[in-house]
């Protein structure tokens, strides 16, 4: 199978569970279920990720899984999928933006070569192929979308989060990146949504200029990689190194743009 038709099911996966699961439950109160001191999940989030767990072991019963809401599935497989099936939970719960999102990627020997990001509130899925560009669907249109040109840091609009608290990572250390964004020589302003996939493709779509995360699991990030490589961007760790799916930090821009906040974040 070729990557047109891995590309094909994705987003037909991710439309069905954005648009038959993840909106059929909008506007309802979810119950919480707590997994950590500041993360929750919802029926939704189960539900989702049991949909399309049972689409790709039904597909590619030799392939194996990552995904937020389950146990690994390990074949010994070159291909990985990893899924978020409801990113963005809390915006998503509470109301307050369209930034939530079903995200599936495939990577291959480790490197994410296909990635789907479906924004059913906002209507817009986007996809990319390893090779093959960067594009935004929406009801009418379907266009190829690359990422902005600006490169005066001082102009820049970034989306920038803290991500999970783990063993290696305190939520706190994010103040000294706040505290060297917002500096003289710093950025406009930045966004903090609750979600990485959408900001990664508002700025795969140029609409943000940057996006860096400190803290985030590989399905949180591997779809919207490769929508951000593919529209132009340089996509690393928050140290400089290409980023892949053994990374839990992540900085995105255009290649001018990138050094220039690398440079800033020393």
């Amino acid at each position: 199978m070729n990557t047109n038709e891995f590309l094909g099911f994705a987003k037909l996966t991710a439309a069905y569970a954005g648009d038959k699961i993840l909106m059929k439950n909008y506007g309802k109160m979810q119950e919480l279920e707590w997994t950590a001191k500041q993360h929750f999940r919802t029926e939704v989030d189960t539900q989702s990720n049991e949909y399309i767990l049972k689409r790709i072991k039904e597909t590619f019963p030799e392939h194996n899984i990552y995904s937020e809401e389950d146990d690994d599935v390990n074949n010994d497989s070159e291909y990985d999928w990893l899924i978020d099936p409801l990113d963005g939970t809390i915006p998503y719960r509470q109301g307050i933006t369209d930034h939530f999102s079903v995200c599936i990627a495939l990577a291959k020997n480790k490197k994410p070569i296909m990635g789907v990001t479906y924004a059913p509130k906002r209507g817009e899925l986007y996809y990319a192929q390893e090779g093959k560009g960067a594009f935004c669907q929406t009801f009418n249109d379907n266009k190829k979308i690359t990422v902005s040109l600006e490169d005066n840091i001082n102009h820049t609009l970034m989306g920038l989060d803290g991500g999970k608290e783990t063993k290696d990572f305190k939520r706190a250390d994010i103040t000294k990146y706040i505290d060297k964004v917002y500096s003289p020589n710093g950025i406009t302003c930045f966004l903090a949504s609750g979600c990485a996939s959408v900001p990664l493709a508002l700025t795969a779509a140029g609409k943000l200029h940057a996006y860096m995360a400190l803290s985030l699991e590989p399905w949180d990030m591997a779809a919207g990689t490769i929508i951000t490589r593919e529209a132009g961007a340089k996509v690393t760790n928050i140290k400089g190194k290409e980023w892949d799916i053994t990374d839990p930090s992540i900085l995105a821009a255009n290649p001018v743009l990138h050094e220039k906040l690398l440079e800033i974040f020393k």
